[in-house]
């Protein structure tokens, strides 16, 4: 396998004595310089690289790829081209919202971007999109949803069965909702699942090469007892947590960035689906509440969460990212303003709200409103649409500091 090397460190004398490190082998070589007699040596900083990754983040985003890429052939198929097509179309309206977006994440999110850290999504699904645009210079993301993770598939052999075409539709269709109204519906995206594209993995892909990223390597991770992540996959329990683990960068840029995506139930209790699946809840799942703890979380991006976050159910998750985060960033769906405490929390709220959907209708925050409509916080406009309330000019979002 090939390896992307990354020089981070030239020789810099310091007093100190000599120590030995240890190196994992299930995560990438630290980037501290490691001390050899008076001297901080130079350390080379070793992520696994593929090119297959990044040959078929380009094949599934729709653009064409190098005259060595292994699905070149595929290319000239007409399921593909017409995806292609298909695909740019769905693509235009979004593009010319991005600038926009990203305009503003400079101007409001500078701060949260300063340094990197991880970002913490959950009720993610695989919305990589958003995460990159508010939470561009963070150097980990780690999703959280109930989706899938989904395998790394072999086009080839679909085309052979004559399921290729079936799972080019599959992936434009579920591009539809998250492109059209910027966010997942969880029961559409349950069946859109069952499909020939079996999981986030072909969705986060398309993502990252659609927002101008190299895909570097993606593996299979589990969740030990203790909370650390490990590569070994094949001697563990039936109750072991498996995710995927992306590597990327942006194009033109050295820094290499992670992204995590575990499938996962987050609400306190057990969890029960309309499908029959059963998940314990993080008041029994210590692996998972340690794996939390062990993020470092420096900011978290909650959108279109259902207000899940309201109920009594959640209060294990609710907690964590008020006690671990240093930003969150969320539309009125996230956590009720009632649990930011203003002593602890500088809050700015931006955009438009009077009341959530009529889907959620119960969830009312007659605090939030009166925010809103009697301008008593820190009000500033919202220039794009976003999360339920999708259309210009009636999206909202908060950005939380704490203090």
């Amino acid at each position: 396998m090939n390896k992307l090397i990354l020089l981070l460190f030239a020789g810099i004398i310091i007093t100190s004595c000599g120590s030995d490190t240890t190196k994992p082998t299930d995560k990438p070589e630290s980037d501290k310089p490691q001390v050899s007699g008076d001297k901080l040596v130079e350390v080379e900083k070793i992520y696994p690289q593929d090119e297959k990754f990044n040959e078929f983040s380009q094949y599934i985003a729709g653009y064409e790829g190098s005259d060595n890429s292994s699905f070149k052939g595929l290319e000239s198929t007409a399921s593909w081209k017409s995806y292609q097509t298909n695909l740019n179309a769905v693509w235009k309206k979004t593009n010319n919202k991005l600038p926009i977006i990203k305009n503003w994440t400079k101007q409001e999110l500078d701060d949260a971007n300063t340094d990197g850290g991880t970002l913490f999504y959950p009720f993610s699904g695989a919305d990589f999109l958003h995460a990159d645009l508010f939470f561009p210079d963070h150097d980990n993301i780690a999703m959280i949803a109930l989706e899938p993770v989904g395998n790394y598939p072999d086009l080839v052999k679909k085309q052979k069965d004559n399921k290729h075409g079936k799972y080019l539709g599959n992936l434009k269709k579920s591009m539809n909702a998250i492109l059209g109204l910027s966010f997942f519906r969880t029961i559409a995206m349950a069946d859109d699942f069952q499909t020939e594209m079996d999981g986030t993995l072909h969705v986060l892909m398309h993502f990252m090469a659609r927002t101008n990223h190299e895909v570097l390597f993606q593996e299979k991770i589990a969740i030990q007892p203790n909370g650390e992540l490990s590569t070994d996959v094949t001697n563990i329990t039936d109750s072991t947590y498996i995710g995927n683990r992306y590597y990327f960068k942006r194009k033109g840029e050295n820094k290499v960035r992670t992204l995590t995506y575990f499938a996962v139930n987050i609400q306190n209790m057990a969890y029960h689906s309309r499908g029959g699946l059963v998940a314990k809840g993080l008041d029994t799942r210590s692996d998972l509440v340690a794996y939390f703890n062990g993020l470092n979380i420096k900011s978290t991006y909650l959108k279109s969460a259902s207000y899940l976050m309201h109920r009594p159910t959640f209060s294990i998750i609710r907690n964590l990212i008020l006690n671990e985060s240093e930003y969150v960033l969320q539309d009125d769906s996230g956590i009720p303003v009632q649990y930011f405490d203003t002593n602890k929390w500088d809050l700015t709220f931006y955009g438009n709200f009077t009341k959530p959907i009529s889907l959620f209708y119960e969830r009312q925050q007659p605090d939030l409103t009166d925010i809103y409509s009697n301008k008593t916080g820190n009000m500033k406009p919202l220039p794009f649409g976003i999360g339920y309330q999708y259309v210009n000019g009636t999206s909202n979002l908060m950005k939380a500091k704490k203090k």
